[in-house]
């Protein structure tokens, strides 16, 4: 799925960044294998905290503790801010509780920023930590194919 969003991505003349949280680089790792990928990616960043988010990314301290870090304001705020940061047409971001700790595991919120505004999901994902992680990276490939 992540060749057919870099294709996508290429034929729109579209430029991403990425804010990965639970999925660690995961979905960065997916794309780089596809070739071509330096043409549609600007780059991205692990903001595996929340001062993470909070300091590289400008999400909003108020809203991690109104919302927690595991929401969807969260992630529009992770994906405006990696999209300006970077310098990118599109900013993707994922944060969530891949296990075995968070309440509920399986839970990730995904979020795309773009010059019309800020989209969010949310996803509860079953099965071991790898798993959450490989169903996030894939959900998000077909999200963001579905979406741009």
């Amino acid at each position: 799925m992540t060749s057919k969003l870099v294709e996508l991505l290429k034929s729109k003349n579209l430029v991403i960044a990425v804010a990965e949280s639970c999925t660690g680089g995961a979905f960065m790792a997916s794309l780089v294998k596809v070739p071509g990928t330096s043409e549609v990616l600007h780059g991205g960043v692990v903001v595996y905290t929340e001062v993470a988010k909070v300091k590289l990314l400008g999400v909003e301290r108020e809203t991690i503790e109104k919302k927690t870090a595991v929401s969807e304001q969260v992630a529009k705020e992770m994906a405006a801010g990696v999209r300006k940061k970077l310098g990118a047409d599109v900013g993707i971001s994922v944060t969530g509780y891949a296990g075995p700790t968070g309440d509920p595991v399986g839970k990730v919120c995904f979020g795309v920023a773009v010059s019309g505004g800020e989209f969010s999901v949310t996803k509860n994902f079953t099965g071991a930590r790898s798993e959450i992680i490989n169903a996030s990276v894939e959900f998000l490939s077909e999200w963001l194919c579905e979406t741009l």
